[in-house]
């Protein structure tokens, strides 16, 4: 198993820090996207535990680095979600902190790794906060951090933070080329685009049913344009309906890019005859609410609980089609 070579130079930091003795007790490992930040944090922790290796990255021979492995050395202790629970409760996460406390060490380190900070309840942070103030002895915390979830200023003060950031394009292409030969230069940089510079989730859209479904679902938006009935589409929201939310969007958002400079970058740069169906069809205020309605249903999917996605759906293709006067 290799470290993503988007991460190497942070790897390297941190690890250098801790080397000279400088790094901080508590660190967020922190991005917006999904790009191996659990991996960078697998990779920190396996060096640190390692006992053999004289290189910046751990030996994977001893003892140690075999027990991180498997998942059993008994001084990483990894916090995740309860089952079938959506947040950290304060019991669970005491439990694994009395484990650091009074069980003996392995090694010299012990390790907290928490790998969803943003389902701690205010309880656990609180908690969380005090334990900070005086940590024990030789351990450190590391939490894994999504910044599109909010985080309380008071434990993000208490920590140092390394902000990870996904790869240039360039270079998530030459990532992906190295995996699989089979996609063209464009179709590999439009998954990248649609990932928001990803080479993890552009690599799960080209190798799941997700890249001809995307496809189908463009062809069937044309025909829906064509045959002027938008609402047409519900029938195939169903399936990764966040997704196709998305995809509309970005659909829109090339529209009105296309209409100020047809030379710009696009986002779907497959689907320039459906761009160009939509641009002739509507006015560029009219693209700006529409791309805002869509905005407000991907916020709304995204984030209330139990929607009615029909419901929530009906609001923008509604608008689209008045828009549109069918």
């Amino acid at each position: 198993m290799k470290l993503y070579p988007w991460l190497k130079k942070k790897y390297k930091k941190i690890i250098f820090q801790y080397l000279n003795k400088k790094l901080h007790h508590a660190i967020i490992i922190r991005s917006n996207i999904y790009i191996g930040s659990n991996k960078l944090i697998f990779f920190l922790c396996k060096k640190i535990l390692c006992t053999n290796s004289k290189n910046l990255f751990s030996c994977n021979e001893c003892q140690h680095c075999k027990l991180v492995e498997s998942n059993n050395y008994p001084d990483l202790h990894i916090i995740n979600t309860e089952n079938h629970k959506k947040t950290i409760g304060i019991d669970y996460f005491l439990s694994f902190i009395n484990q650091v406390y009074n069980t003996s060490k392995l090694g010299k380190k012990t390790i907290v790794w928490i790998s969803k900070t943003h389902c701690l309840t205010e309880a656990t942070v609180n908690s969380f906060l005090k334990i900070l103030e005086e940590p024990p002895l030789n351990t450190l915390f590391f939490l894994e951090y999504n910044s599109f979830f909010k985080l309380k200023k008071t434990l993000r003060s208490r920590c140092i933070i390394y902000d990870i950031h996904p790869p240039s394009q360039k270079q998530g292409i030459i990532w992906l080329k190295k995996k699989s030969n089979t996609f063209s230069t464009k179709n590999l940089l439009i998954s990248l685009k649609l990932s928001e510079n990803s080479p993890l989730l552009a690599k799960k859209i080209l190798y799941s049913s997700l890249w001809i479904e995307r496809k189908f679902f463009f062809k069937k938006v044309k025909k829906s344009i064509k045959k002027k009935n938008l609402l047409n589409l519900l029938n195939y929201f169903p399936n990764h309906t966040k997704k196709k939310v998305f995809w509309i969007y970005s659909l829109v958002l090339d529209t009105i890019k296309f209409y100020y400079d047809k030379d710009l970058k696009l986002i779907n740069s497959d689907q320039k005859k459906l761009i160009k169906i939509i641009q002739k069809k509507n006015k560029i205020k009219d693209l700006y609410i529409i791309i805002n309605s869509w905005k407000k249903c991907f916020f709304c999917l995204n984030n209330i609980a139990k929607v009615n996605k029909k419901f929530i759906l009906l609001e923008p293709l509604i608008l689209w089609e008045n828009i549109f006067h069918f």
